[in-house]
């Protein structure tokens, strides 16, 4: 049985990136492609939204248990690189160059024509300067660590799978919380600019771990409200003291978005298993808008902010415009078939290309 409430927080997950990456334009970190004024609200944003690509790991892990029910571990790696490779090579060379190229004229003042930038990005490799016009995977960063995480993991999520293992220690509502401690531990691995493949494998793999059993999600279900509490409790944390030690900061942070998860999957569980003809439209859309936007959303705020660089304004509309053309992109690439495929998507019968051209 499909699993709504998995479509649903996956969906409002890739949502989330339009108001987050619009907020990196105005914050008070300086590292994005193009900066405006800073904002205050902007800058809380930012700081509060620790918890949005751990969410779309763990449900990754928890999509990848109910693969692996219906597919070899040679089916699910294949179909892995066809949905995450393919996409991933296509928008290093095709959909992340954009960026760069605006990157380099804002802060830059970069003055060459498009053609001219690319020869020079695909042949130096001397600066990794990403927000400033260097080459680098952008954005992408997330489905080359998907599809690493996802190949690395598989062999013991079969074999789990194939046993029928479930993790019993999970159902009780404070043992739970405890994975947050292995995260920390993680967390002090070497990471690659600021992103920690470690981490993002522990949430994987503990996604994968709450599949296991339904009683598992049942426990976050009736947990939810205490969860929630304490997620509250962790955020005005985070807020209030920015500059704790990096040990103790991270340790706080790590928690909080533990029990964040929870309390997502917990009030998504309660009530959000229904299905929307929103739903049944951005499922198949939440890959191809996650692998444009950020691309529409540079070149907009590019624009935007030649007009006004400050203000409510401003945001508003760097993030839905952005949006929708991430959306007008997916409605023509999920027509045809050669574009679905560089996209991740599964191929369509000849019979429904022609229904979708009409």
């Amino acid at each position: 049985m499909r699993k709504n409430h998995i479509d649903w927080l996956r969906n409002l997950g890739i949502l989330f990136l339009f108001p987050y990456h619009a907020a990196r334009v105005f914050n008070e970190d300086a590292s994005f492609y193009v900066k405006g004024e800073v904002n205050a609200a902007a800058s809380v944003l930012v700081q509060l939204s620790y918890w949005f690509m751990p969410l779309l790991f763990l449900l990754a892990g928890t999509s990848s248990h109910y693969a692996l029910q219906r597919r070899t571990a040679r089916t699910y790696v294949g179909e892995r690189v066809s949905r995450l490779v393919v996409p991933f090579v296509f928008g290093v060379l095709v959909v992340v160059p954009p960026q760069a190229y605006f990157a380099k004229r804002f802060h830059r003042g970069y003055e060459g024509s498009y053609p001219e930038f690319l020869r020079s990005y695909f042949t130096d490799f001397s600066d990794w300067s990403e927000y400033e016009g260097g080459i680098s995977p952008a954005h992408l960063w997330f489905i080359l660590f998907l599809f690493l995480i996802s190949v690395a993991l598989v062999r013991p999520m079969a074999r789990m799978v194939a046993s029928g293992h479930s993790a019993g220690w999970m159902r009780h509502p404070l043992l739970i919380v405890l994975p947050a401690a292995g995260v920390v531990a993680l967390s002090l691995l070497p990471d690659v600019a600021g992103k920690n493949i470690f981490v993002y494998a522990a949430y994987f793999l503990l996604g994968f771990l709450i599949a296991t059993d339904d009683a598992i999600m049942a426990t976050i279900q009736r947990c939810r409200r205490l969860y929630l509490s304490a997620a509250g409790v962790g955020a005005a944390g985070v807020l209030a003291d920015p500059h704790a030690p990096a040990l103790l900061g991270e340790a706080w942070k790590q928690l909080a978005c533990w029990v964040t998860l929870l309390a997502m999957l917990g009030y998504g569980h309660r009530y959000l298993n229904g299905t929307s003809r929103f739903m049944t439209y951005f499922n198949p859309a939440a890959f191809p808008v996650y692998v444009l936007h950020q691309t529409y959303l540079v070149i907009v705020a590019y624009y935007v902010l030649g007009l006004a660089d400050g203000g409510v304004v401003p945001y508003v509309l760097i993030m839905t415009l952005s949006f929708a053309l991430s959306i007008a992109t997916y409605d023509l690439v999920r027509r045809v078939n050669p574009a679905r495929a560089v996209f991740g998507m599964p191929r369509l019968p000849r019979r429904e290309v022609r229904t979708a051209g009409r």
